[in-house]
């Protein structure tokens, strides 16, 4: 709960308890549920309301009149079973925004500050393969060039003042698309607009060094590319631009500049057809994705040149690019860097393999690569393409992977952000939220600093040495 919330509960709570102590001589402190007056105001001005708290509300107010009563006539007495009502009123009334907080995210512990930024690009070289009409899933409209959202995160100037990032891009919007997809009413999580993050919008670049190296994160089927959010400040914090493109029809849903948005096409992986029409449509989903991943690695040479302006300019090492992504994301990258050399390093989160060439498993991943599984992740078909990747060595390639205990698929995400709940409701494993943050962005960062920072980097092997959850393999 947010610190105006805190105090309005505080204040009822201590309210309500007046009601059972003997208070003659001092009547006017029946007068404090009126100090919730301003701490509404306040909460509702600086934090915003959110329906969560409408028992709080409801209750807070509803003992105003009661006091002003109870001021006026202090011989009155209390009917105390209306008091233990109220208290179990406040019971509830705290436990909805208890348990579904306003996402607050852990504060980077790198040495830079972060900023963010968001841009709209069209692939000019590619026309679009899926139709806004879902009765044409593989359509191919004439003219229609794939559209992308991608955001970056940044380590920018410190000392600046300026406005948080919000977590969703797009306000209600984001937050509707979400609640949907889990299967919760449209208005379920629209407190999640009220989520803002550690980066500022818009900060400048820090210039403490020329030259910055570039990562590029692939989000999963039905997610977004700020789902990863704390791990994406965590990196910036330690010096990386981190690209994250949205793969349309893919995500949950994409808004663009002009307002129009996409949602997940749910056609794209048709149910209750042969395995030959399955593979076929996860294939066309599969090389829409990696184009996307490939246009971003030309959209960060172009910004580096300046054929394309912005705050990155000159500023972007395109000889130390990495890669990561979750789940289909996961595949996506492991894909790009078989096939594009621009990426020097790469780590999969619970990748997803089966709608990428299968030449990929069978011939290796030549970069360094550090596969990391949640606990009951690979399974079939996905179980045998994942081996085959892993027994596959290309020669001198580095090739790691990790399974977590007491994660889930999810976890890999923000989703322990959401709600203290989560792993009662199945959507994540039991570890604890701030355990398996910092697990995950130590990983990625010891990954990424062994292999594009500094070679002698003992940063991974003292992640290896910290979580005795994780079970490391190398060859």
């Amino acid at each position: 709960m947010r610190i105006f919330e805190i105090i309005i509960l505080v204040i009822t709570f201590l309210s309500l308890l007046l009601r059972f102590l003997r208070t003659d001589k001092a009547a006017w402190i029946h007068l404090l549920p009126t100090l919730n007056l301003l701490a509404i105001g306040y909460h509702l001005f600086f934090e915003g309301a959110r329906w969560q708290m409408i028992l709080l509300y409801v209750l807070a107010v509803g003992i105003i009149p009661l006091a002003f009563h109870k001021a006026i006539h202090p011989e009155h007495k209390f009917n105390q079973k209306f008091t233990i009502f109220g208290f179990v009123f406040l019971l509830v009334g705290t436990a909805l925004p208890a348990f579904l907080p306003v996402p607050v995210f852990p504060v980077p512990q790198g040495p830079y500050a972060v900023g963010t930024t968001s841009f709209y690009w069209e692939d000019e070289n590619r026309l679009e393969v899926y139709s806004p009409n879902l009765d044409q899933v593989y359509a191919q409209p004439p003219s229609e060039s794939r559209r992308m959202m991608v955001q970056v995160w940044y380590p920018a100037t410190a000392g600046q003042i300026g406005e948080p990032a919000p977590y969703l891009p797009d306000g209600v919007i984001n937050a509707q698309a979400l609640a949907k997809n889990f299967g919760f009413p449209g208005f379920f999580l629209n407190h999640f607009r009220l989520a803002t993050t550690n980066a500022l919008l818009n900060a400048p670049l820090a210039t403490c060094f020329d030259q910055w190296p570039v990562l590029v994160f692939s989000h999963g089927l039905n997610g977004m590319r700020y789902q990863n959010t704390a791990q994406m400040e965590a990196l910036a914090s330690q010096g990386y631009i981190v690209f994250a493109p949205e793969h349309a029809y893919g995500a949950v849903i994409s808004v663009y500049p002009d307002g129009s948005a996409i949602y997940n096409k749910e056609g794209a992986l048709p149910s209750g057809v042969s395995e030959e029409e399955y593979a076929s449509a996860a294939y066309i989903l599969g090389q829409s994705w990696v184009g996307d991943l490939v246009f971003t690695l030309d959209q960060v040479e172009r910004m580096q040149s300046g054929e394309i302006s912005s705050v990155f300019l000159g500023h972007l090492d395109t000889s130390r690019i990495g890669m990561f992504g979750h789940s289909t994301g996961g595949g996506a990258v492991l894909q790009t860097c078989w096939q594009d050399q621009r990426c020097l390093a790469v780590v999969g989160q619970d990748p997803w393999l089966v709608p990428y060439d299968r030449a990929m498993p069978a011939s290796g991943v030549s970069q360094p690569s550090l596969n990391m599984f949640s606990e009951n992740w690979v399974r079939e078909p996905n179980l045998s393409l994942v081996n085959q990747l892993w027994e596959n060595e290309t020669q001198g390639s580095q090739l790691q992977r990790m399974t977590i205990l007491g994660t889930q698929h999810y976890d890999f995400s923000d989703i322990s952000l959401y709600s203290p709940l989560g792993a009662a409701l199945g959507l994540k494993g039991p570890i604890s939220a701030g355990r398996e943050i910092s697990l995950f962005n130590d990983f990625l960062i010891g990954f990424f600093d062994q292999n594009l920072m500094n070679p002698d980097s003992i940063l991974l092997e003292a992640a290896i040495q910290e979580y005795s959850e994780v079970n490391f393999e190398q060859k």
